[in-house]
């Protein structure tokens, strides 16, 4: 019995963790956008192409995606380290 719930314990901290994980990886994509839109001077047109494609980013992130790996938050990301 007491296997079976520090399994259930082990399990659910390691799943906690992973997510946890995720959020901080959306969390600092979300920084770095929106400070780059707040600082640098960008066309109406770029600033609507970011937020299309940090949308999409957060979709499927939402999904179980790693940001590195999502190809729109790597154009969105592209998008403002140009400027």
């Amino acid at each position: 019995m007491i296997k079976k719930l520090a399994t259930i314990v082990v399990a659910v901290t390691m799943g906690t963790s992973v997510y946890a994980s995720g959020c901080s990886e959306m969390a600092a994509f979300n920084t770095k956008i929106d400070n780059a839109l707040k600082t640098a001077s960008f066309s109406q047109k770029t600033k609507s192409d970011i937020k299309i494609l940090t949308k999409e980013c957060a979709q499927m992130h939402d999904m179980g995606m790693s940001i590195n790996t999502i190809d729109a938050c790597n154009k969105a990301l592209s998008l403002v380290s140009v400027n």
